[in-house]
Formats: C-alpha cells, structure tokens, sequence
C-alpha cells in the first residue's frame, strides 16, 4: 500500500482581478510552499475553490503543479471528484498523466435523496477499478451534505485502491470506530484544530487550510506528538485555534487568501459570488495572526 502520510495544504487558486486564474502566482506559491515542512499540496479542494474551476483549468492547474512539485520532491494529490462517475474517473487518469500520486475524491452530492450508500459504494468501486492511483475518501459534510458511515468507510476500505479518507467532520468518534477495524486505513484530519485529536487516534497527517499560512507549527505539532512531548504538542494546537477558525468556518476562502497575502503568499481576490473580506473581519485576522505567533510581512 502507498503511504501517503504527512502534512498538505489544500491550496487557493490565485486569480487575477478580472478573474482568470493567475498561474505565475501559482508556480511563485508552489516554490514557497515546496520550501515548507509539507508532504505535498492537495489541489484542487474546497479551499481551491474547486466548484468554481472547470475541466479545462482543473488540467492546466495540474500541469503547473505537477512541473514545480517533481522538481522540488513534493508529492501532488489530485482533487478529481465529479458528479458523474464517468468524469471523476476521467479527471483521475488525467491527474495521473500529470503527475498526480494520489487522487483526493470528493463524493457526488447533488441528488442527495438518491445518493445511499450503495449508490456511493457503486461509484467509488467504480473508480478504483479505472484508478491508477490510490484513492483517498473526502468526507466534508458541511459542503456535501453527505457524512460517510463507519460502515461505509469501511466497505470502501476493502478495495484495494482505496487506501484512506480525509475527514473534515472532526468526529473523533466515527474515527475511533474505523481505525479499530483498520488500522492500515490513512485517514487524515481535515481542519487544523483537529489534528492532535486526531493523531491521539493513529490518523496519519493532516489536509487542512491552516497548513497554507503556519506548515511550520503543524509540522512541530506533528513532531512533538510523535516523539512523546505532549504538553508541546497541545500548545501548539491550542495557539492555533482561533487562526484556524477564523480561515475555515467564519470567513473561509475569502479569510484565507486573506492571510495568504498577510504572511507573504500570493492570495488574491476570490471568484464570484465569494466577496472579499470586510476591514473589520481583516481586522480579525490580523489580530488572530498575532495571536497565533505567525509571522506576517511588513510587520
């Protein structure tokens, strides 16, 4: 089994004001990224605006990425959930063509009443069985209205190609429940403020928003944790909380390009309808940053 373990930033697209996405701040952001404590990226995601890109940018985002992250030893796992099957295996084979290592698979959520669980299992056996790639689950039911079941998780675990999850429900006890039936099951926290919980638990990393802005602590988070020094470990993911919060539940992709633009990356405006921040909410921001003990340009 590919062992995907470790630290990725589910990364923003850079869009230029008019809207078009700004690859030259694509390729300068993956060279200050690749220079982080990260694993990789994961690109694209719900902090990439991923409803928002189309086929056609999904593969000319790949490409740039793909270039930058082999040269730099970064692994790249793809965003290429669809609604169909038919295009979500597509998206997967083409990411593989383009250097992808892994494919992150978000589940198809628009007919929801439809979609139970033996629809969802037809459709991921589905593409695991064209996969070249190992497959990891996107469990984010706050955007899909679709929570994934242990008993789900864990029929989808059987396959072989089928290796992990990112979970973005923070539910440490759903979690529990699967790694007691496989432990060999890579499950990554999706949020930052859910990473020591997490890896209390034997999950294997985190894809999270707040690695875009603070890999550095995550990454010492992660390292206090594994060597024993636990009161380090909590500290850490106590000082962080707010920031992370702030970037993903209260002001989202607008908040974190946001911060992007405060630590020295290139964030950017978003794509309509998303609107940019309020200068009170920026106000917010800079505040929690300094709170975090993250460092921010011109300061």
């Amino acid at each position: 089994m590919t062992r995907l373990a470790g630290l990725y930033p589910p990364i923003p697209t850079p869009f230029e004001v008019e809207e078009r996405i700004a690859f030259d701040k694509l390729a300068s952001n993956l060279e200050q990224w690749a220079a982080q404590p990260i694993d990789g990226v994961v690109m694209p995601g719900s902090n990439s605006e991923a409803a928002f890109l189309s086929v056609a940018e999904r593969i000319d985002i790949w490409r740039v990425c793909g270039e930058v992250l082999r040269s730099r030893g970064k692994r790249l796992i793809a965003g290429t959930g669809a609604e169909t099957t038919a295009e979500t295996i597509m998206l997967t084979t083409t990411a593989a063509d383009l250097g992808a290592e892994a494919v992150l698979v978000l589940p198809p959520y628009f007919y929801k009443p439809a979609l139970t669980p033996e629809v969802l299992l037809a459709h991921y056996r589905a593409v695991a069985d064209a996969s070249p790639l190992p497959i990891l689950v996107y469990n984010v039911p706050a955007f899909t209205g679709i929570d994934f079941s242990v008993e789900t998780m864990l029929a989808l675990a059987e396959h072989p190609q089928i290796v992990g999850a990112k979970d973005s429900s923070s539910n440490v006890i759903k979690l529990a429940a699967i790694l007691a039936a496989r432990p060999d099951f890579q499950v990554f926290a999706g949020t930052g403020s859910a990473l020591l919980p997490f890896l209390s638990l034997d999950a294997v990393g985190g894809i999270m928003a707040l690695a875009n802005i603070a890999a550095a602590p995550l990454r010492q988070l992660m390292d206090a944790f594994a060597s024993g020094r636990l009161d380090a470990a909590r500290e850490i993911q106590l000082r962080l909380v707010g920031i992370n919060n702030a970037i993903t539940t209260r002001f989202g992709v607008s908040g974190l390009k946001y911060a992007m633009d405060r630590v020295g990356l290139y964030g950017g405006p978003t794509r309509r309808p998303l609107l940019p921040l309020q200068p009170t909410q920026a106000q917010e921001i800079d505040r929690l940053l300094a709170a975090a003990q993250l460092p921010v340009v011109g300061s």
